[in-house]
């Protein structure tokens, strides 16, 4: 595996484990999709409430049944980094689990409804994660390889595997997380 795409694995295992205790938990997955939820005012009770954190269980149970090696319900960086390489890099793994998450994460996005992404809403979803404000801008710009004015799912899901697969620095995936360009 490249060092890009070790960083990047280092630096979305790093957005996991939101309690910074060096491993990945469920708590931690219930603490993402919370801050996603407050950052949009939806509560958890709403539909789409409800929707995310259900979106955000079942990729937890693929992580733990791909990166959970010893079974005891936390993921290491080492079982993350060997889970994340043979599943999602190099299997086949990631188009049963990603597209579930990336509708989810665009549906609460949607803020208004009207079935579109836009630069404001995007925004809203990446300073969540920890982006600055024209980190979003940039991130915005290269995602909508289209150039419509919004993210769709198709772009986002794109997006992400390129993310995971793609050792190139100039593509859209790179922009999901822009401080994994810079190597740790």
């Amino acid at each position: 595996m490249t060092q890009v795409l070790q960083d990047r694995i280092d630096t979305t295992f790093a957005h996991y484990d939101v309690n910074g205790n060096g491993l990945i938990e469920l708590a931690d997955f219930y603490a993402l999709a919370e801050r996603l939820l407050q950052a949009f005012g939806e509560p958890a009770s709403s539909e789409r409430g409800r929707e995310l954190v259900e979106a955000y269980d079942g990729f937890w149970d693929v992580l733990v049944e791909h990166c959970d090696a010893d079974r005891d319900g936390r993921i290491s960086p080492r079982e993350y980094q060997r889970a994340m390489t043979e599943a999602f890099v190099d299997g086949g793994a990631f188009d049963l689990v990603f597209p579930e998450i990336a509708k989810s994460l665009l549906d609460i996005a949607d803020t208004n409804g009207d079935g579109r992404v836009d630069a404001s809403e995007f925004s809203v979803l990446l300073r969540a994660r920890g982006l600055s404000e024209a980190e979003c801008g940039l991130a915005f710009t290269h995602l909508d390889t289209d150039g419509d004015g919004a993210i769709s799912v198709q772009e986002y899901v794109v997006a992400v595997k390129d993310y995971y697969t793609n050792p190139a620095r100039d593509t859209p995936g790179n922009w999901l997380y822009p401080a994994s360009l810079q190597p740790a």
